[in-house]
């Protein structure tokens, strides 16, 4: 979407989805488990996403899905990642936490310097709750539901965020349970947000530090329906918005 893009990725990190499947209901307000997961398409769908990147030169580095780990394809919640370093999560729920190992082995074949941090005992998931501008001038850590208000200070002793103001942000809405979910940062200044989805004091400091007209609100049809926070920006600024879309485009 031309004029519409966050800080852009030119390298991504993808799980492939040979162990998906919906087998832990309740983790999300989304698992109900009311129907079968459609592996085959699963796949072809992933296939599908991986192509496009490609397709507008991105370089897409596979992380394979360990043995029953059936939650690993949405590897952005494994490490956040930011100048050279992965700090690997903690996460909230106990079945995903088997995800760290093959995760900091990934990361360590590539160079990244790596901290854990399980030993501090506190919930953490990743890049699925941090966000920043474009400009990168601000950072941004959801706390709530997955990652514990805690994690705030262990994630600014661990990365070196000069010249970035960092911030934490609460989600009080369980259909928005990662900041991903519910705000995305746009080139230009604007930022793409799900008000239900924060407490008056964090919607306070992000329209304080957008310009409150500079936020465009998002419908939860917006949210619940086609996550459209949850989408992905690559290459050059705002060249290419990618994102998944259950409803017809209008």
């Amino acid at each position: 979407m031309t004029g519409f893009a966050t800080k852009s990725w030119r390298r991504l990190m993808m799980c492939r989805p040979s162990q998906f499947d919906v087998i832990h209901k309740g983790h999300n307000a989304y698992m109900t488990m009311e129907e079968p997961v459609n592996k085959n398409l699963a796949m072809t769908q992933w296939e599908g996403l991986k192509s496009t990147f490609e397709s507008i030169g991105t370089k897409v580095e596979v992380i394979e899905n360990t043995k029953d780990q059936v939650d690993q394809v949405f590897c952005a919640n494994c490490a956040l990642v930011w100048g050279g370093k992965a700090l690997i999560s903690n996460m909230h729920n106990v079945p995903r936490r088997a995800e760290s190992e093959p995760t900091i082995a990934w990361f360590k074949e590539r160079n990244f310097e790596i901290y854990d941090s399980r030993p501090h005992g506190m919930n953490l998931e990743g890049c699925g709750d941090f966000a920043y501008n474009y400009d990168r001038k601000h950072a941004y850590l959801g706390y709530g539901f997955r990652t514990d208000e805690d994690a705030y200070n262990l994630v600014k002793d661990v990365i070196d965020f000069s010249g970035t103001e960092f911030h934490s942000l609460k989600l009080v809405s369980e259909l928005c349970y990662h900041l991903d979910t519910a705000m995305l940062n746009l080139s230009q200044g604007h930022a793409l947000v799900f008000r239900p989805a924060f407490s008056k004091e964090s919607l306070n400091l992000i329209k304080e530090i957008n310009g409150e007209e500079n936020i465009i609100e998002l419908t939860e049809e917006d949210c619940v329906t086609n996550f459209v926070p949850n989408a992905i920006p690559v290459q050059d600024g705002d060249k290419h918005y990618v994102l998944g879309w259950r409803s017809p485009p209008p």
